[in-house]
């Protein structure tokens, strides 16, 4: 954090987690001087952060890898296995793994135009259908279609011809 010693950030993140959300802007205001838009953009965002996290306790290091994967299931509705992987990384009750997917399906953006990748670190979804194969396979028929159109149409010349 920009200008924030160890000792405020520790403050602020007590503060957020006491549900003193006025008092953590005052605090990071005082101490970066920006401005209490800026301050309350900054703390809000921090409380965002610390929600998406598992608990302190069972958390040794974040993994970007795993919250990924967990933001990708998600987003495609498959809570069960989210909180499924969430508790086995993790090694917590059903219930905190639930609490804690729940706080990260809240990050997670509801427009669906824009899905979020399957592993980010290593590559898109695997099991995604590549952009414009639909309009290929179309493509295809329609060709398939004029050629057998043709065909039929030469078969019919070829009959009258002969009569």
């Amino acid at each position: 954090m920009p200008g924030l010693t160890p000792d405020q950030v520790q403050k602020i993140h007590k503060l957020l987690h006491d549900r003193q959300l006025i008092q953590a802007i005052k605090v990071y205001h005082d101490a970066t001087g920006v401005s209490l838009a800026e301050a309350k953009e900054a703390v809000e965002e921090m409380a965002r952060n610390e929600l998406t996290k598992p608990p302190s306790g069972v958390r040794n290091y974040d993994d970007p890898v795993l919250e990924g994967k967990i933001k990708s299931l998600l987003s495609k509705g498959k809570k069960i296995e989210a909180v499924k992987i969430y508790r086995e990384e993790y090694g917590v009750s059903l219930k905190e793994a639930q609490d804690a997917v729940e706080r990260v399906e809240i990050s997670v953006p509801r427009d669906t135009t824009m899905p979020i990748p399957y592993e980010p670190a290593i590559g898109s979804d695997p099991f995604a259908e590549p952009e414009g194969a639909s309009r290929g396979k179309i493509i295809v028929l329609g060709i398939v279609l004029l050629v057998l159109l043709c065909g039929l149409g030469m078969f019919f010349l070829i009959l009258l011809s002969n009569s």
